[in-house]
Order: structure tokens, then sequence, then C-alpha cells
């Protein structure tokens, strides 16, 4: 059976109690997520609707209000507004000189909330605990890159409160309307030659292969002329792809299969940063059971407290699922569809993915202890109703320890919140007094450069450069001429001391291959200047910046920019090396030591 995946991370909604009636008004909002996705995913008609059933037309004013979040709407060629009577039912429709202000105002549509989020639709209410402003809303990017939002205002709820009688009915038929709402502006705006508009909304019979084999289309030819290193991928063949996989894409049996066979196609790319995210996916589960590249292989790390599990420890090897060798799995069921340009990434992606499978169907598997005995362990895929049950460590984004003999560390494991840099600069005065630094950033997976720079600072003493990149200047006189195309050369990052008084001990940086993107755009000025020593794996070793775009079924991004370091050394497709290399055995996961961290303390420590 099909099922729409809602990703776990856009879904911020944490019950306190199954029976709270906010459990059953989530239900249905997220419910309304397949009527979404058609008015993302299906042909909009030519020509926009002037009504909306049931609203009057008003002058938009100067903000367009995504549930609770009130923001201006600029750069905007048509915008029509409609409300009913009292203002608690809204509807916008919004046409933008530059097709980026729709993704913008929609990723500035920023509040809490409860529901589902990605990067070209929002599903949600508001938990602002305040009843003026608390509003459902759904927000999307449709096929012709407008912006539709429908907003009903709703009842102020919280998690921890009970909630009155009065609110839950009025927050019942709040959502009636939401539904209806929404209803009703896909009905107005989905083009009816390919979109059965009643009794229910869906593609018309024979319309999916057409509608799947333009996305492809769109995908080859975004690849085409803004993939930036399709020149050093000769043997993905770019320009026979078409013709290969457009028999596939036509004769999918479903959605999930289309899907499939695009992450296929981008996955010869082998590209970090250039990746495809279907809608549609099989519903899978795992066990209670964290896997992590060591010592090259997949070895269990964190095991979940379940007697199921007890004969399972931490730093016992996977050989074997269903008399399969892991190897033979891994070439046949996940290379061919990871995303990714360096070993060390592949293996944490084959890590996340080598237990999946059917919710609830069991795996007969073959592990080896850490002293070489083998040991058969038969698992069940059920790790989503045990949560509680696998305790993942957590790393705030911003964390401190003084150490031993005048030895402080510093975790810095995003750049996603500028607070990082404030909580950093907040203490830097203490941590000026320190002997020696050990920063670590194995869980660093990137975020905005600006915010390690922003860090950096602190400690240079002379300017340094970001990594030079460059990016296709396509020229289609120059194709016509038979010319090699240009590149646009862009300046480097210039990242100038901060003001004040400067730390000038040594310090130490911790990386693995969960160091990627921006984390690895901190250690690029760093590591040519001799500022730091690295200690550990190397990065991930992508990073770039990519161009999102919206395909029928899925979402995609490709990168646009190809960084290096300033001296022209590559890191892409390599990652940043470490000075010293550390990394944990298998013994050291079975002991709890932390290897990388103590070859630091002790090389800091002399």
């Amino acid at each position: 059976m099909l099922r729409i995946l809602i990703l776990s991370t856009f879904l911020t909604f944490t019950a306190r109690s199954q029976n709270h009636p906010l459990n059953a008004m989530v239900t249905r909002l997220l419910a309304q997520e397949q009527l979404v996705n058609a008015m993302v995913n299906l042909p909009w008609r030519l020509e926009t609707p002037t009504e909306i059933t049931a609203l009057h037309p008003v002058t938009p004013g100067q903000t367009i209000r995504i549930a609770a979040a009130e923001q201006p709407a600029r750069d905007h060629s048509r915008w029509s507004h409609w409300e009913n009577e009292d203002g608690t039912v809204w509807v916008d429709l919004i046409a933008f000189t530059d097709p980026r202000a729709a993704s913008e105002t929609l990723r500035a549509a920023r509040q809490p909330y409860s529901g589902a989020r990605s990067a070209n639709k929002l599903l949600l209410f508001s938990n602002l605990g305040t009843r003026r402003r608390e509003a459902a809303g759904a927000a999307l990017i449709g096929s012709n890159g407008w912006l539709l939002n429908v907003g009903v205002k709703v009842p102020a709820a919280n998690w921890d409160r009970p909630m009155p009688d009065a609110d839950v009915v009025a927050f019942d038929a709040a959502l009636t309307r939401f539904q209806a709402t929404l209803e009703t502006a896909a009905r107005a705006l989905l083009d009816p030659a390919y979109v059965s508009l009643t009794p229910k909304i869906e593609p018309k019979p024979g319309t999916l292969p057409i509608l799947r084999m333009a996305a492809f289309a769109r995908l080859w030819s975004y690849v085409k002329y803004n993939f930036v290193y399709l020149d050093r991928r000769p043997e993905a063949h770019w320009d026979t792809v078409l013709e290969q996989y457009l028999p596939r894409i036509a004769a999918a049996k479903d959605d999930v299969e289309y899907g499939r066979i695009l992450q296929r196609v981008v996955g010869l790319l082998q590209d970090g940063h250039t990746n495809v995210y279907p809608d549609a996916v099989e519903p899978q589960d795992q066990p209670s059971v964290a896997l992590e590249p060591i010592e090259g292989k997949p070895v269990a790390t964190i095991v979940g407290n379940l007697p199921e599990l007890s004969a399972l420890k931490p730093g016992m090897e996977l050989l074997e699922i269903d008399g399969t060798p892991v190897a033979t799995i891994i070439e046949r069921d996940l290379d061919p569809y990871i995303s990714s340009s360096t070993l060390q990434d592949r293996q944490l992606r084959r890590m996340r993915q080598l237990l999946l499978g059917p919710p609830g169907s069991q795996m007969h598997t073959k592990w080896q202890t850490p002293d070489g005995k083998p040991l058969d362990i038969t698992l069940a895929r059920n790790g989503s109703q045990h949560r509680d049950a696998l305790k993942y460590p957590t790393y705030p984004p911003y964390d401190r320890k003084d150490l031993p003999g005048g030895i402080t560390y510093i975790g810095l494991n995003n750049f996603s919140d500028q607070s990082v840099a404030a909580d950093f600069e907040k203490e830097f005065d203490q941590l000026r007094q320190a002997k020696a630094w050990i920063i670590d950033l194995r869980y660093n997976g990137g975020g905005s450069g600006d915010i390690g720079y922003r860090i950096l600072s602190h400690f240079i003493e002379k300017p340094l450069e970001g990594s030079i990149w460059q990016t296709h200047q396509y020229n289609p006189s120059f194709e016509a001429w038979g010319r090699p195309q240009t590149w646009y050369v862009g300046d480097p990052d210039k990242i100038a001391p901060a003001p004040g008084p400067h730390y000038q001990g040594p310090i130490y940086v911790l990386t693995s291959p969960s160091t990627c993107s921006a984390a690895e755009d901190f250690l690029i000025p760093l590591k040519p200047a001799r500022r730091i020593t690295i200690i550990g794996e190397p990065t991930c070793g992508s990073t770039g910046q990519p161009l999102p775009i919206s395909l029928y079924g899925a979402t995609a991004r490709i990168c646009t920019k190809w960084d290096r370091y300033p001296d022209g050394t590559e890191f892409v497709g390599v990652g940043v090396l470490p000075d010293v290399k550390a990394a944990r055995s298998k013994a050291d996961v079975a002991s709890g030591r932390d290897a990388v961290l103590q070859t630091a303390i002790d090389l800091a420590s002399r």
C-alpha cells in the first residue's frame, strides 16, 4: 500500500498524553497532506481563478499571513486575496516576479507549530498559545511557481493543559472549514485536463505517465545546465540518460517505483549536495539498533534496552541479513540509490538504511563479537514502537567543558543557529584562559558558513580566505559555434580577525565523516594557515550551493557551486583530511572509550 511519508524531522508536536484532543486535531490536519501534495505536483489551470466559493475578494495589505506568521510579500506581480465575512478564513494567491521569492516567503514563515513542513509546502497549526493569533494553515508552491496560502483561525491550545470542551468543538469546526476551503481552492486551481475534480480530487487515468515523464525531463535538463560537476562525471553518460530511463519512468507501476528511479538516476552523479526526495515511499521500520561504520564495517554502536536485544552488544559487527552477506546487500540494494561523493559519507548513509524493511517483519541476522565469535540473532523491525528504548546521545548546538590540565573542550555541533556563535562569544573571555582548546566538529552537519567564520575570527591574527569557487556561465552561441563554455569565478570569502584580543593557544579540531558542508567551510581557511591541528577521520567531502526544484511527486536539489581550497586543492569528493588520524575501534565501541577525544587530550597535554 502506498504511503505518503512525513519525515520525522518535520513533525514538531510531542503529545504529553495520547488522549489529548490535539492528537486528533493533528491527525485530521495531516490527513490533508495528500491534497496539498496534489496541488504541489499536479498541473494548474492556465487561467487563474477570479473567485473562491464562499469567500469574497479583499484588497491585500502589505503583509501576508501564513498561519500565525505575518511578513511582507515583496516582488509580486499579482496578488489575489479572499476572506469570509468575519475574516477567520482567508486565501492568498500570489505570483512573484522573482521565482525565488515564493520559496523565500515560505521559508520565512517560521513559527512554533504542530504539523509538517518541507521546502515547497507546509501544513500546520501554530502553537503560539495566544488566542488572537492562533491559526491552521497550508501554504504551497504550485507547478506554475505561484504561492497558494490557505488559513483559518483556531482556538489557542496547549499540549500541557486540558482543552475546554467548547474549544474542542470550535477547533473541530475550524478544521472542517479549513478542509472545505482547501478543497475549494484545489478545484479552482487544478487543471481538469489532468485532474478529476469530482467526486474525488485525483489524477485522471493515463495522465500519471505523462506527468512523471515531464518531471523527469525537467530534472534531466536542470542537471544538464546547472550541475557543476557534470563534466567530471563522464561515467554517468548524462546525454543518454533520457533514452535509457524514460521508458522505465513511463512504465513505473506507482509513485513509489517512480521515486526510486529518480533516486537511482541522481545517484549516478555521485554528489552529496545533489539529491531527490520522493513524496511517496514504502513504509519502513528497523530494529532498535544503530549501526555505524567502524573500521570500515557495519558495527552496532547503540542497542535498544529491550529483552529481545539482550544478546546484541555494542561493538558487534553485522555479517549477514537473511543469509545474504552485508556486502552483497550494500552493492545490490543500497549503493545505486545513494547520492554521495566520498566513500566515508557513503558508508554513513549505508548504515542508516541497512536494517530498514517492512514494519513488523523479522530478519535473521549473523553477527561477530569483538573477540571473533559468530552469533545468530532474530530481530524485529519494530523500532517505531519502542522509541524510548534506543537512547541516542544528544549534542547541544554549543557545548563547553573544562578538562584537566587547563584544556577546554568546545562542542560546535551545528552551524544552523546564530546562538552557537553568540554562546561562544559570551564565554570567550573565560575560554581565552585555557592552555589549549579541543573543538569538536564530529557531529556538525553544516548550516551557515557565516556562523563558523564569526567564531574563527576570534582566534586568527591576520585575514584569511575561504574556499575559491566557480559556477557554470552558459553561453548558447558558444554551443552553436562549438566553443567551450566558460566559468564564472567568484571571489573567496574574506575572514578578518574580530576586534579585541584573540585566543593564541593551540587548537585541536575533531572531525568525522559527519562533519559536512558549512562545518567543512569552517576548516578550509584554517588548515592551510596551519592555525589548527585536525584529529580524527576525513570529513564528508561535500559542500556547495544547491539549487532546489520541485517535480511531480518529489523535490530535488542540484549542486551549482564548485568549491576548493584557496590554493586550488580539491576537498569536495575527498574530504578535509586530518593531520592526525584517529578513529574508534570495535573494542572502543564495546568499552565506550572515545579514542578520538583521548588522542586530542594526549596531544594537548604535552
